[in-house]
């Protein structure tokens, strides 16, 4: 599959060699810089097309056409029989998807449209795949995907932008995961918004020094609870944020995907805070006289084995308590979240389960 036909731009810049590397290609960006649009990371779209078992002669439904790659990939694999419809919000991404994947010679009908609402005129589909992550899942998707089809759709599941990306099959009483991996997308977006269609941003403690040539930050702590810390523990926080840690082992060697996802859904909001730049995930003490975070997603060490702690202990136990419990329950991560969703008028509801934790 020429994946230079795609992102001919970028390969005329960069060459072949980069145009093959396993990463994602930022196609456009928006206010500030901010990407709009990009030809996802090979490894995680072959990840997903496997795990949607798209088969030969299959109604399928993109929701983000992008650059036309991944609905190719689709078009191969439903062959003459089956039938690939793509969509995008963004006029000119349309355009380039639906030029692009014609000089190739696939099969895909790229419609310009909000994803949200799919494309009523060709269903029932058998599989949707969306592209973009969402914090919803439309009625419009259910109504349109056939009996026992196949959703799959990165989902945000809280602010500080933890996603899934689960399988779920159609039941009648709404949506149930079969599979899921971890992943991460930009979010769908309206017609016109030029900012990337980034999540509202949680509320924030930052210290930053701008006295060099650059800003530098030297705290950077976000959290809803914050929202509702005193003055004066907020300035505690701060300070205790800005001393030097203590390292503490975890006593187990946790892969960071797994057990950032269950921290960022089981902590307490009012104690949960994620840490930048290095995105580290913690508790903290109501006082802000504590502070304790496990660093996650680091390359150079994928597995986490110990927390830093900062100020007095509260933070500290709460965060080693929560990992604990992860390890009684078999160190779930995204394969074993069983979500379930169910409509209440047009808005979906969310129930998400680990399994529970061993005697």
């Amino acid at each position: 599959m020429p994946r230079e036909l795609f992102v001919a731009g970028f390969a005329a810049r960069e060459g072949l060699a980069a145009v093959y590397r396993d990463e994602a290609i930022v196609t456009k960006t928006g206010q500030h810089g901010l990407p709009l649009s990009s030809s996802s990371q090979p490894a995680i779209m072959a990840l997903m097309l496997e795990q949607l078992e798209v088969g030969e002669g299959m109604r399928v439904l993109e929701i983000g056409a992008g650059t036309g790659y991944n609905a190719a990939l689709l078009s191969l694999l439903v062959g003459e029989r089956g039938r690939v419809v793509s969509l995008d919000v963004d006029r000119e991404i349309a355009a380039g998807a639906r030029r692009a994947l014609g000089d190739g010679g696939y099969r895909v009908r790229v419609v310009h449209a909000d994803g949200r609402g799919g494309f009523s005129n060709a269903a029932p589909y058998d599989r949707i795949i969306v592209t973009a992550s969402a914090e919803e899942v439309p009625r419009a998707w259910s109504e349109q995907l056939a009996d026992d089809g196949l959703l799959e759709v990165p989902l945000r599941l809280d602010r500080a932008g933890m996603q899934v990306i689960p399988v779920l099959r159609k039941t009648p009483a709404g949506f149930r995961s079969v599979r899921a991996v971890a992943g991460g997308f930009m979010p769908l977006r309206d017609a016109g918004d030029e900012s990337g269609g980034a999540p509202p941003q949680e509320p924030a403690l930052v210290v930053t020094d701008l006295s060099g040539n650059g800003p530098e930050s030297f705290a950077h702590l976000c959290g809803v609870g914050l929202r509702t810390l005193s003055q004066a523990a907020k300035r505690r926080l701060l300070a205790t944020a800005l001393g030097k840690p203590r390292r503490r082992r975890l006593g187990l060697k946790a892969n960071g995907d797994a057990l950032g996802l269950y921290l960022s859904l089981t902590l307490p909001k009012s104690r949960l805070i994620t840490m930048f730049p290095s995105f580290a995930i913690g508790a903290i003490g109501r006082d802000g006289r504590s502070l304790a975070v496990v660093e996650l997603f680091r390359p150079e060490r994928p597995k986490v084995a110990a927390l830093q702690a900062y100020g007095r202990r509260e933070g500290e136990q709460v965060l080693v308590e929560h990992v604990r419990e992860w390890a009684r329950r078999g160190r779930p991560g995204p394969a074993d979240l069983r979500i379930s969703i169910k409509y209440v008028g047009d808005r979906s509801r969310l129930v998400l389960r680990w399994p529970p934790a061993r005697p």
